[in-house]
Order: structure tokens, then C-alpha cells, then sequence
């Protein structure tokens, strides 16, 4: 995993719901609606909530992965 989508979360302005870089329903956010913070706790600060797909403050950081992946990552270790 990248370095900078370890320490990056996006959010919407217009829903104030902040997600991890690769959520699906946050891409869809319109570019000039969406903000970028470096840290959850920056997000937080600013007044968004944490995204309930991808749960950004649940689990290690990186980008969001679906069910699927992480039962087939839980399996190979």
C-alpha cells in the first residue's frame, strides 16, 4: 500500500462524510465538492463523520477493500 493513501482521506463538502481515498460511493464525489485531509482526527475537526461503507476509523489504515478481499487476505496469512 502507498505511503500517501496510508495518510489521506477524502470527504464531501455537501455531505460532510469523510471516507478512505478508494471508498465506492465516496469516488463518486464531485471534484468540487471534495476536500482532502491528511489525518481522520483533521476530518473529524472540521466537522465531517466517518463513512459507514468504508469505515475509515475501523481496522489499519490504507485504502477501503471489500468483503471478498479481506477474506482472501485473511486466508493467506
Amino acid at each position: 500500500i502507498p505511503e500517501a493513501l496510508r495518510k489521506m482521506f477524502n470527504a464531501c463538502a455537501t455531505t460532510k462524510i469523510v471516507c478512505r481515498p478508494n471508498c465506492p460511493p465516496g469516488r463518486r464525489t464531485k471534484p468540487e465538492n471534495r476536500r482532502r485531509f491528511p489525518t481522520l482526527d483533521d476530518a473529524y475537526d472540521a466537522g465531517f463523520r466517518a463513512c459507514l461503507v468504508c469505515l475509515p476509523d475501523v481496522g489499519p489504515p490504507g485504502p477501503w477493500m471489500s468483503k471478498k478481499e479481506r477474506l482472501s487476505a485473511s486466508r493467506t496469512v
